[in-house]
């Protein structure tokens, strides 16, 4: 135990001077600049779609950077226990095929796919020379993080949209996320002496066994490594709360299982070829069984027989002020009723300052007073009507269904 904590101490060490070292802060910066703009391009076409822009994007981004130095630590930690060597991974060979299944699709951008297929063509051909147990595990970890930053993060800021549905305007979220992580990762620098100075490990470490010769001790030194994590789900079917978790549950299950398998594969060779074969599969099945509670499960956010349901209401704004939620039911403004979309937003234009709202709330009747400002808006999105003109198209997209659909497509030509 003396000696893990040794080592904790030592990777918080060389964090904190990646951290305060010049180029580095350039470089995050840098990140985080990239990740407010990804930010601000979802409010603008929330802010298209909707008639209403909230400028949050500096804020989230912030909250999003702080989050992914604690994450960096966590996954860090992680990385050094299992024992993980970037030398034996083939980093450069990793990006390389991301970026070339990007191409193709840009949800292919992921280490789960990049990893997995460099895993098999390793294994079949012995092309690139990689140690496939620890790239994989390098993916499982970098997911398990990801998972736990989805939980924390994901439903903070989430963006309002329109989406179609079945022939069906519906309202929802889009929750989508980057991390910049920073991390402090183990590479090979030589063999060790004997009786040679150094921190020694205690015998179950690594916990991934690797192929080094018997009786040779290899020395560690670590190294800073930066890297970006996103997460991007859309939900129509529950709040943003409920979805993050269902989503970073299936996400840590998956890199959970990912990680016990290339821990066996390190062990026992024809476990590999199943660690590689799950790697991509595992997060495909993340993706489905997302998109499947998607489709099965009925809509949150539509309106009622009567009244008109808000889909979101904007931080700082009056009806945030006045205690206005997600999902209250509006029935009348000022004695007005209201049960349309534009009735909504054309009787609170129009209202004096002072503006009287009856709501339902899980089925409770309230009266909720709201002053008007002279200028700007109320800050109420309410969900979208039947004939609403701007919105997104939902498709459904998974390896899963293009196999379905290709193989209905050859039993019609047979």
């Amino acid at each position: 135990m003396e000696t893990i904590m040794l080592l904790l101490a030592l990777m918080g060490q060389k964090l904190a001077e990646t951290l305060t070292t010049p180029l580095f802060l350039v470089i995050y910066l840098l990140l985080f600049v990239l990740v407010a703009w990804q930010y601000k391009r979802l409010e603008d076409m929330s802010g298209r779609l909707l008639g209403m822009t909230q400028r949050s994007y500096l804020s989230a981004a912030l909250v999003s950077t702080l989050l992914g130095l604690g994450g960096g630590f966590l996954a860090s930690i992680l990385l050094v226990l299992v024992g993980i060597d970037l030398l034996s991974v083939g980093i450069m060979q990793l990006w390389i095929a991301a970026l070339l299944l990007m191409l193709i699709n840009p949800r292919f951008l992921c280490f789960a796919y990049a990893g997995g297929l460099l895993s098999l063509a390793s294994l079949a051909t012995g092309y690139p020379d990689i140690d496939v147990p620890q790239l994989l595990a390098l993916v499982a970890i970098l997911h398990m993080a990801e998972s736990i930053l989805i939980l924390g993060n994901g439903h903070l800021h989430p963006v309002p949209i329109y989406v179609k549905k079945s022939s069906q305007v519906q309202g929802g979220f889009n929750l989508q996320k980057f991390w910049p992580l920073p991390l402090v990762a183990l590479i090979t620098v030589g063999w060790m002496e004997p009786n040679g100075a150094g921190l020694s490990m205690p015998d179950w470490w690594p916990l991934i066994k690797g192929y080094s010769p018997e009786n040779a001790q290899q020395v560690y030194t670590f190294i800073p490594v930066l890297a970006i994590l996103g997460y991007g789900e859309i939900t129509t079917t529950t709040s943003p709360r409920e979805k993050v978790r269902e989503s970073a549950l299936h996400l840590f299950v998956f890199s959970l299982s990912l990680l016990l398998l290339a821990l066996a594969g390190s062990r026992w060779t024809p476990v590999t070829w199943l660690a590689a074969l799950f790697s991509p599969l595992g997060h495909e099945m993340v993706i489905w069984l997302g998109m499947r509670a998607e489709r099965n499960r009925p809509a949150y956010y539509v309106n009622p027989a009567q009244g008109v349901m808000i889909l979101d209401v904007r931080p700082g704004t009056p009806a945030a002020q006045a205690g206005l939620r997600s999902r209250d039911i509006v029935l009348a403004v000022n004695g007005i009723p209201v049960n349309r979309r534009e009735e909504l937003i054309n009787v609170l234009k129009w209202s004096w300052q002072g503006i009287s709202l009856n709501i339902l709330r899980n089925g409770r009747p309230l009266s909720i007073r709201m002053i008007r400002p002279r200028a700007g808006q109320v800050g109420l999105i309410p969900v979208p009507d039947y004939n609403t003109p701007r919105y997104l198209a939902f498709q459904e997209d998974t390896i899963f269904l293009a196999f379905r659909r290709l193989w209905r497509r050859l039993k019609r030509t047979s």
